[in-house]
């Protein structure tokens, strides 16, 4: 166990390779390849045209683990997310085509063309769009999760919404009522550019565990996001604090530099001794691949 709060190895489980079934590690990576070529080729339109991508985007370059792993636990789950929610909207089974209308400022995206990032929607795959107030859908998920009791919820917000007073009264209240709800921070140690150190000296973990709530405080390896996911639905609610890292600013397609660790490449990396390098490229490329023609497909509407 890694002593580095801010490392790709933290509370690791030693083999947890060994723990998960090898079908389900490659699902997980193929959505984690999914959301990081759409977001690349999205970022790539936004700067080559910048008049054809207008929208606002928050992007999940670099968090892609995240939600692809957690959707593989929760599948058929409710799932309200923040505004850096690309990723879960792809791993959840969101429309992507609504998705990319979306970005595009088409009347045919999910919030016909005039939302952006955050209020991305697919209410029949569940997948419940952000307002854009930071923490704001974290009591919405909440109040929900409590009329729909016998439903399970997914509920991911940031670092920097965990600061928010609401988000915490609604912890206390899914504590409260027993709500099957699983709460993920994604936890890229930036409110905007402010890292966690400057803003305050407490974890979410130890204020869930105060109300009650399991919870766990883990770095964003895939194996490691899907066995705590898995063992935390029997205990819900429940909150898993991933420590990941954000490759571009807060919005848009610039970058803060070079990000702490990269997990993509990590993961792709262990992929490969455990199946052929061949196999995992095929993954890769096949969802590149998808991205680009999807995209320009799209494009031709405007």
């Amino acid at each position: 166990m890694s002593k580095n709060f801010r490392s790709p190895n933290y509370n690791l489980i030693k083999n947890i390779e060994k723990k998960v079934d090898k079908n389900t590690i490659l699902r997980i990576f193929s959505k984690m390849s999914r959301i990081r070529y759409f977001e690349k080729k999205i970022k790539e339109t936004q700067i080559s045209n910048p008049k054809k991508v207008m929208a606002l985007l928050y992007l999940s370059l670099g968090q892609e683990s995240v939600s692809a792993s957690v959707s593989e636990v929760f599948k058929n789950s409710y799932v309200l997310a923040q505004h850096r929610g690309h990723g879960p909207y792809l791993s959840f089974g969101g429309d992507p085509i609504k998705l990319i209308d979306e970005l595009l400022g088409l009347k045919t995206g999910c919030c016909g063309g005039k939302g952006g990032s955050p209020m991305i929607h697919d209410f029949k795959k569940k997948i419940i769009g952000h307002a854009g107030l930071i923490g704001d859908h974290v009591p919405v998920a909440t109040g929900m999760s409590f009329i729909k009791k016998k439903e399970y919820f997914v509920c991911f917000f940031g670092d920097g919404a965990a600061e928010e007073d609401y988000v915490l009264a609604a912890l206390g209240y899914a504590a409260t009522h027993k709500l099957k709800i699983l709460f993920i921070c994604d936890d890229n140690n930036l409110s905007v550019l402010t890292p966690i150190k400057d803003r305050r000296n407490w974890e979410i973990t130890d204020v869930a565990k105060s109300f009650g709530i399991s919870s766990v405080d883990i770095s964003d390896d895939p194996w490691n996001i899907y066995h705590w996911s898995k063992k935390l639905k029997q205990k819900l609610p429940a909150l898993i604090n991933i420590r990941t890292c954000r490759d571009t600013w807060h919005v848009g397609t610039g970058t803060d530099g070079k990000p702490e660790w990269n997990r993509f490449e990590i993961t792709k990396k262990k992929l490969k001794k455990i199946f052929s390098e061949k196999k995992i490229d095929q993954i890769e490329n096949k969802e590149k691949l998808w991205a680009e023609k999807l995209i320009k497909k799209r494009l031709q509407k405007l």
